[in-house]
């Protein structure tokens, strides 16, 4: 299941910025901050606003169970049930989704510290390494393809650009070992 995501800023998931070529990394998420700290954001795309959301969902709800009501009326009553199955399993669906909007990874080089923090669901954590014991792993099962994409440091192995295309981590992967050297 592919979803599109791009990096956004941490305070607002429905703007981002376009990184030269790489549509899924804005220039806040990747960035010098004070003291020449490299700061990497990343979260889940978030298309919808709220009042996006609930437009879409009732007009799809108005629209099923007319056709439905609509097909009742002509005797064909079993319908019904399975336009609520319908509207339920979408009410599911939007509200899955909606759980992921808090999730979030943000890696920052500063000095001889790399912090990784993430939250996924209600999950969070926070590790951080020495930078020069960190390794940027890419590993990928074809050329550029169903890539992944780890910090490594004393044996512990966490994995960055979840919400990343391919392209996008291979592009994070250089970015991360030309600062780690510099």
């Amino acid at each position: 299941m592919s979803w599109e995501h791009r990096v956004l800023s941490a305070t607002n998931c429905r703007t981002g910025f376009h990184f030269s070529g790489m549509e899924q990394v804005d220039t806040q998420g990747v960035a010098r901050g004070s003291a020449g700290a490299f700061t990497f954001h990343s979260r889940p795309r978030c298309s919808l606003t709220r009042a996006q959301e609930r437009l879409a969902f009732w007009t799809l709800v108005v629209l099923c169970f007319g056709a439905a009501i609509g097909l009742a009326i002509q005797g064909f009553w079993l319908v019904l049930p399975f336009a609520g199955l319908e509207m339920g399993l979408l009410a599911w669906a939007l509200e899955s989704l909606r759980k992921r909007e808090n999730n979030y990874e943000i890696l920052t080089i500063e000095g001889d510290t790399v912090v990784l923090e993430w939250r996924v669901g209600s999950r969070s954590g926070r590790r951080e390494m020495n930078r020069q014991w960190v390794h940027v792993l890419c590993d990928c099962a074809t050329p550029g393809r169903n890539c992944h994409l780890s910090v490594r440091s004393h044996g512990l192995e966490t994995e960055v650009g979840h919400y990343l295309s391919d392209e996008a981590r291979l592009k994070l992967a250089a970015t991360l070992r030309n600062q780690l050297q510099g």
